[in-house]
């Protein structure tokens, strides 16, 4: 589990020194390939193959029980005793000690010695350092959105793209006593959502069809898009407008406008600047406003965060144009 726990933290810790991954499958593809030449005798390699499927199912579990005991502590609202945290994952007893203990003795958990309760530690918290990118970004970027929230009186968030998942790195809540309110992992459907448009919108078609599927799509409201055609048409709007919009796509009676946040030299935005409101305080000729609005501080923000262009690396085409030849092995 601890080596599990450092595997999560090298991960987390990823910058732009830590890019050559693709190299470093490639040497490990040419290794296997070597292994693979020498031909072993098969039921030999059956049966030495056997332990090591049983030892990677063994390890991947521990660390999906260890995340489940993560998740359960961090979305507490206060100290949980261990049967609490056994309860909520439904674990047994001893599993559930021994991966708090685990996740205690690497800092991603608290002990009250006392009431032998537990909290979420230091690492589970805040497990970036205050140098990474994305906190950087989170400071660079707290001026223009609250500039752009008082200027709107709307909610405002910035999200990043990383690979097909939307990430938002911050937003400022709106006046509006129904605001909508965002959770770190934008989950709403792509085709029915501004921020998901707009990550599929620069995509070649052949990527966005092995998103999507063929179609139709799921409708949520009657105003969903679930034609693929006609979804592909609305891509040509985004691309030449430069911004999306979903009025009561996803959610009847909300509203959100996007515009991407994309170089001029760039083939796929890095992420995203949104607006939401609720969609009955937002009449629809004001949406081309309000999306001038979005490009000025789009425009601002990718002029004055130096720690977006880190953020190139974190997509396969922004490793594509830094070596071709690396994403063809892989």
């Amino acid at each position: 589990m601890k080596y599990l726990l450092k595997l999560i933290e090298c991960l987390i810790n990823i910058n732009e020194s830590t890019t050559p991954f693709i190299e470093t499958n490639t040497s490990k593809s040419k290794a296997m390939n070597t292994i693979t030449m020498k031909k072993p005798v098969a039921s030999r390699a059956r049966a030495s193959a056997r332990p090591e499927r049983d030892d990677g199912a063994a390890v991947i579990g521990s660390l999906s029980r260890g995340l489940q005991v993560l998740d359960v502590l961090r979305q507490a609202n206060g100290y949980l005793s261990l049967s609490d945290i056994a309860a909520e994952t439904g674990l047994d007893a001893s599993t559930a000690h021994r991966l708090v203990q685990t996740l205690t003795e690497n800092g991603y958990a608290v002990r009250d010695d006392v009431q032998k309760r537990y909290l979420p530690g230091p690492r589970a918290l805040s497990p970036l350092s205050l140098f990474h990118p994305l906190t950087q970004l989170r400071r660079e970027a707290s001026s223009t959105l609250h500039s752009l929230q008082k200027e709107t009186g709307y909610t405002t968030a910035l999200a990043l793209f990383v690979g097909k998942e939307r990430m938002v790195v911050d937003f400022v809540q709106g006046g509006h006593p129904l605001s909508p309110y965002y959770e770190s992992w934008l989950k709403s459907p792509l085709h029915g959502s501004a921020s998901g448009r707009l990550l599929l919108a620069w995509m070649p078609e052949s990527e966005r069809e092995q998103l999507l599927g063929a179609g139709p799509y799921e409708a949520y409201t009657p105003k969903t898009i679930t034609d693929p055609s006609a979804l592909s048409r609305e891509f040509g709007r985004v691309r030449m407008r430069g911004y999306a919009v979903a009025r009561d796509d996803y959610n009847h009676g909300l509203l959100a406008i996007g515009v991407p946040l994309i170089h001029q030299a760039e083939s796929q935005p890095l992420g995203c600047l949104m607006l939401t409101s609720p969609s009955g305080s937002v009449p629809v000729e004001a949406e081309e406003v309000l999306a001038d609005q979005l490009k000025a501080a789009s425009k601002l923000l990718m002029n004055s965060a130096p720690s977006l262009q880190t953020f190139k690396q974190w997509s396969v085409r922004g490793a594509a144009r830094r070596n071709p030849a690396n994403l063809a092995i892989a």
